[in-house]
Parts: structure tokens; C-alpha cells; sequence
């Protein structure tokens, strides 16, 4: 499959629209909305956003082969000034608008229905689940395919993608908010915990890891990936599981030795699955 830009950037458009309308009215998407809604991909392969938009003539500034996209770039950004309350919300959006472009690369959903299909043939039970970085759902609904009576919390730190996933499930417990600001109280409560987690040197603060003594869990706060593994294996109850999609680098690196060894201790490793190169080429604009 071609990664088709344009369509892609209508599809963001339609969704975001969509999303911040059903958010300033407090309805719920119709089942044509949902569908719309759920073509949202975030902005990775989109970087073009990040070039000046405001004045006609910017368009000056636009490679030639970008220049097919200045007119619904420029409405894209109107689009959020006249949904935003004020000055300091739209800047906000703008800026989860620009992070977009460097975090957002989301799941070709057949990865994330064989992971909920391998997990019910094997007879996992998941009355709760947690998704700690939800994209606009992939792994929800996916997961609801196979155990559709279960509750689920999500977590999505970025907040037009997470106004989106709002809007796709608004019966479900949606943090817009970092997996990090989970409560304590929910440690031991999830039968499953599944995603496809960031990665990269990206630290997180969890003030809970970096008093708790423990000095690899600690280290894992420095480097985001490390630091979702052993979040989410505090969250699951025991027998529950964690399915997770990352890096290369989680396994193969001798620097995370120390956090697979945390894991083996206080875990059973079921099974590891490297994914063929290009596997996400579609869904990001690049090969990722």
C-alpha cells in the first residue's frame, strides 16, 4: 500500500473537526463520525505542518513537492483556533500538533488483533484492561473485538490525539495524560496491559520509582520503553499479562540488561516476536 499524504491529512482534518465539534457540544459520535473518527493517524509522516502557514505567501517557503498540502494545512490550523477557547488552548493544541510529527507512528491493526486473538485461544480471561499509550485505540478496539465486556482505562499523553480517542470511547476510563500519572490505586488490577509502547531517551517523572529504593527502576525512568515495561508489570494482577510492541533495542541492547533481568524476577516471559522490517511503513510515512 502507498502512504497517500493527502488523504491522510483529509482523514486527520475530518477527525480532529469531528472530535472537538462532539467535545464543545457534548454529544457522542454518530456510527458515521466513529467511522471517521477512527481514520484519525496522527501527523508522522505529515511533516510539513511544521512549515509557516499564516500569510498566503508562506507558501514561498514550501518545498515544491509539499506545496499540494498548504491550503488544508492552513485550514487545519484555523480549524483549532476556532475551537479553541483562547489564545492559550490553541497554542496548546498547536504544540500537540508539532509533537505529532515526531511521536505519533500507530499500529496497522492486524499486529494489534493478533496479539487479543492469541490471548483469547489461549483462554486469557480480561474482564480489565489498560492501555497505557492509546494512540486513537488501535489496541482498544481490537481488544473489545475479543473480550467485549471488559473495562477498560487508557492513557494518552498527547491532546488532539487524545480529544480523538475520547470520542471514540466515551464510556471508557481516557486519561489525557502520561501511563506516569496512574494511581497508585490501581497497582495489581489489570488482567491485561497492552501496546505499542514510545521508545527512544525520553525520561519520564515518577517521583513512586525514583524514592522506591530500587535502583533499576530508577535507571528505567531515564529511557521511556524500559520505564513502560516496569510501570505496567506494577499494574497487572498476578497471572495477568503484558503485551507490548517495541524497539529492537529492548532486547538487543547489553545497556538493558539490567532491566530484562528485573523482569525475569519478578515476570515469566511467554513469548518474544521480532516483526519484519516495515511492518508500521504504512501507517507512519516512513520506515519505522
Amino acid at each position: 500500500m502507498a502512504y497517500n499524504k493527502l488523504e491522510k491529512l483529509q482523514d486527520n482534518l475530518q477527525a480532529i473537526t469531528i472530535a472537538l465539534s462532539l467535545e464543545h457540544d457534548g454529544r457522542q459520535a454518530t456510527e458515521e463520525g466513529r467511522a471517521a473518527l477512527r481514520k484519525y493517524s496522527g501527523f508522522g509522516g505529515l511533516k510539513f505542518i511544521l512549515n509557516p502557514c499564516d500569510e498566503p505567501s508562506d507558501i514561498e517557503k514550501w518545498s515544491r513537492s509539499d506545496r499540494p498540502y498548504f491550503s488544508l494545512t492552513q485550514v487545519l490550523f484555523a480549524t483549532l483556533r476556532e475551537n479553541a477557547a483562547d489564545e492559550k488552548e490553541y497554542q496548546a493544541y498547536v504544540r500537540s500538533l508539532r509533537n505529532s510529527v515526531l511521536t505519533s507512528f500507530y499500529t496497522p491493526k492486524a499486529v494489534a488483533d493478533t496479539i487479543s486473538r492469541v490471548l483469547k485461544k489461549q483462554g486469557v480471561v480480561v474482564k480489565n484492561y489498560l492501555e497505557p499509550s492509546a494512540g486513537k485505540g488501535t489496541f482498544i478496539e481490537s481488544a473489545k473485538e475479543s473480550f467485549p465486556g471488559m473495562k477498560t482505562t487508557a492513557f494518552e499523553k498527547d491532546l488532539i490525539t487524545g480529544k480523538v480517542l475520547k470520542a471514540l470511547y466515551p464510556n471508557e476510563d481516557i486519561h489525557i495524560d502520561g501511563f506516569e500519572t496512574i494511581s497508585t490505586a490501581q497497582q495489581g488490577k489489570y488482567d491485561v496491559v497492552s501496546s505499542n509502547i514510545p521508545f527512544g531517551d525520553i525520561s519520564v517523572f515518577d517521583n513512586g520509582f525514583a524514592t522506591s529504593g530500587n535502583a533499576v527502576k530508577a535507571a528505567s525512568t531515564k529511557t521511556i520503553h524500559n520505564y513502560f515495561f516496569l510501570k505496567a508489570l506494577e499494574q497487572v494482577r498476578e497471572g495477568g499479562f503484558v503485551a507490548f510492541i517495541t524497539s529492537r533495542g529492548f532486547m538487543d541492547s547489553p545497556s538493558n540488561d539490567k532491566i530484562r533481568e528485573e523482569l525475569i524476577r519478578n515476570a515469566r516471559l511467554v513469548g518474544a516476536y521480532r516483526l519484519p522490517d516495515g511492518t508500521f511503513r504504512d501507517e507512519a510515512g516512513t520506515d519505522v
